[in-house]
């Protein structure tokens, strides 16, 4: 029976290993990149709603509605969103809130943009009738 030689090593494994490793390290980044961008999403919906519900009561302008939104934009993007455009439209029907951003990539090379729209009716104020 023979015996292998004290100094030699087995080296089976190590060539998969040296691909696989950085092949699991991707799929780590890709998937914090992953979760990184749903809560830049989830963010930016609540500025765009934050955005609206200012814009859309009776007495307001776009003016107001854009305020609103800078300041949500202020309290709750941080670093999570950046190249951050925010624009609010508001006619005497609708209000509307685009919001247009980038998210931090982990993976060189990939852009990770997020885009939120939403629109409502403009709140109206209507005579109180007489006897209620």
């Amino acid at each position: 029976m023979r015996r292998p030689h004290p100094t030699r090593r087995d080296d089976r494994g190590s060539t998969e290993l040296a691909v696989a490793a950085p092949l699991l390290l991707l799929l780590v980044m890709l998937v914090v990149q992953a979760a990184l961008w749903g809560h830049a999403h989830h963010t930016a919906q609540a500025i765009t709603h934050h955005a609206l519900a200012a814009a859309r009561t009776a007495q307001a302008t776009g003016a107001d509605g854009q305020a609103a939104a800078e300041q949500a934009a202020d309290q709750f993007a941080g670093q999570v969103l950046t190249d951050l455009s925010i624009t609010v439209e508001r006619t005497p029907e609708t209000a509307r809130v685009t919001l247009s951003a980038q998210v931090p990539s982990l993976v060189p090379g990939l852009s990770w943009p997020v885009h939120q729209q939403r629109s409502a009716p403009v709140e109206r104020t209507t005579p109180a009738e007489e006897g209620t």
